[in-house]
């Protein structure tokens, strides 16, 4: 009961602040199993009940067999849902207002290094000049468009490399809590950190 109460505690509190946009949860390889994929809709409530409206979901080196009983768990999610991994991209639904990406094994180091090989095949064609390159058309050869305001790393204090490129100005909260642990309240007390930071997008 007293937890129930501290939530919404939170939630009133957090409402009144400004709210990240997109949040991006970084797994330790292995986790989660297959009841962990299971909690991700409780994820997807916790998201709508405070606005946040982007959730990116990112597991390394998650090994053979993790696709199918994952995109087994999510079809129902009443979440626009898309699923990626090193060689394709699933799109599974649009069922609700939450933007639900998942990566799997899928680096920042990997994607920026296709999407330099991209333009460099631009390059090649004589679609692009290579003096006119830039930020801008680097970004456009991405494969996840998005910009996490926050990264939360569940279960460990080492950082990751993905979306290294987008995320160069998020918001990072570490917490001991593993995925399979995570309760709504270790969900809004990263979103009350973010709120109590001063964003300074690398100034």
């Amino acid at each position: 009961m007293l937890r129930y109460a501290y939530e919404k505690l939170l939630e009133r509190r957090i409402s009144r602040g400004k709210v990240p946009r997109c949040i991006a949860i970084v797994l330790p390889a292995g986790d989660p199993r297959s009841e962990g994929w299971r909690r991700v809709d409780h994820l997807v409530g916790w998201c709508e009940s405070v606005r946040v409206w982007g959730i990116i979901l990112f597991m390394g080196d998650c090994g053979p067999g993790y696709l199918e009983p994952l995109v087994s768990e999510l079809r129902d999610l009443a979440a626009e849902i898309s699923v990626h991994t090193a060689d394709e991209d699933i799109e599974l639904g649009t069922g609700g207002p939450v933007r639900l990406v998942i990566s799997l094994g899928y680096g920042g180091k990997r994607e920026v290094a296709e999407a330099i090989g991209k333009l460099l095949e631009d390059v090649e064609s004589g679609l692009v000049d290579p003096e006119e390159i830039d930020e801008a058309m680097i970004e456009a050869k991405l494969r996840f468009k998005y910009r996490p305001d926050l990264v939360i790393r569940a279960g460990g204090r080492q950082l990751s490399d993905f979306m290294i490129w987008q995320a160069a100005y998020s918001e990072l909260y570490f917490t001991d809590v593993n995925w399979d642990a995570m309760r709504k309240i270790d969900f809004l007390r990263a979103i009350r950190d973010y709120q109590q930071r001063e964003r300074r997008f690398g100034k």
